[in-house]
């Protein structure tokens, strides 16, 4: 273990270490600054945009990407001829960003073909005047926009992790289950769901990893300075660095690693219960499938 942790420690821990240093400093000068810079963070405007922006993002992105995953990953689990069904879900994964953007701009850009669609639609009703076509991430629609895209993008891969899960849970225990005419809620309550508590947690925290990762594309698309309901966290950092405020940045770059820290931290608090709570049910199952096997055992001797 000792190369690889001299990696992470190298590229990583003394990095960050050096960011904490520098969030105390006036990035001018290197005076000791104190708490100024974090201060200076709390009260921008645009720090309070981005954050209510972002964590917005995050509260729909992160359960629908989960919900919708787990629905196809329960529903693909015993399908015969699945695999064809798993590679065009990955293909999203393999699209590179520029493609991607440029799909979506042929999408919803004013003259794409949402609009056309829309207006070869609104043509035939003569009462309504022209339609002009909607400059989508430049309204209300941003935002939904940005989910569905990164929807688009991460399904498929989260389907993959959520089938490993499912495929290691014993499906001894299922059918004990459905013996004692467990039906699929029960099966679900009582046995799927505190089994992938572990994958819960994996598949959270990546998700949440993916919406921070997923600026490159809302950038491309949208710029330094997008629709207000896009601008997030990663364009603030953005456009400090190009103004060369490296005590901000690094400030904030601390907040985000505490922030983060403490949401894996409750997920793990929270999925503790899950874990015991499986191993006693499964306990209990397995002591079940023995008892029946030692009676039906019983009634052969006879």
């Amino acid at each position: 273990m000792l190369p690889g942790f001299a990696g992470v420690m190298v590229f990583y821990l003394l990095p960050f270490l050096e960011v904490v240093r520098r969030s105390f400093l006036k990035s001018g000068n290197g005076a000791f600054a104190g708490i100024d810079n974090y201060q200076t963070v709390f009260v921008n405007n645009a720090f309070r945009l981005a954050a209510r922006n972002t964590l917005l993002y995050m509260a729909l992105g992160v359960p629908l990407l989960m919900g919708i995953s787990l629905i196809l990953a329960l529903l693909l689990r015993n399908l015969v001829q699945r695999r064809k069904f798993v590679s065009a879900m990955l293909l999203p994964m393999a699209v590179p960003a520029a493609v991607m953007v440029l799909v979506l701009r042929i999408l919803i850009d004013r003259q794409g073909l949402i609009n056309g669609i829309m207006t070869n639609m609104l043509e035939k009703i003569a009462m309504l005047p022209a339609f002009e076509g909607i400059d989508y991430l430049n309204s209300g629609w941003a935002l939904a926009i940005v989910v569905c895209s990164f929807l688009w993008k991460n399904t498929g891969y989260m389907v993959i992790l959520w089938l490993a899960g499912l495929a290691a849970l014993p499906k001894e225990v299922e059918e004990a289950a459905r013996v004692d005419g467990a039906n699929r809620w029960q099966n679900w309550h009582y046995i799927i769901r505190p089994g992938l508590s572990g994958s819960f947690f994996t598949i959270g925290m990546l998700s949440v990893l993916q919406i921070f990762k997923s600026y490159r594309e809302v950038w491309m698309v949208a710029g330094n300075y997008p629709q207000e309901n896009i601008y997030f966290l990663q364009h603030l950092l953005q456009n400090w660095y190009l103004k060369l405020e490296f005590d901000r940045m690094a400030a904030l770059t601390v907040l985000l690693s505490l922030v983060l820290l403490a949401v894996c931290l409750c997920l793990q608090k929270r999925l503790e219960p899950d874990r015991e709570s499986a191993a006693v049910m499964k306990n209990k199952l397995g002591n079940r499938v023995r008892r029946r096997w030692a009676l039906c055992k019983s009634y052969r001797g006879k």
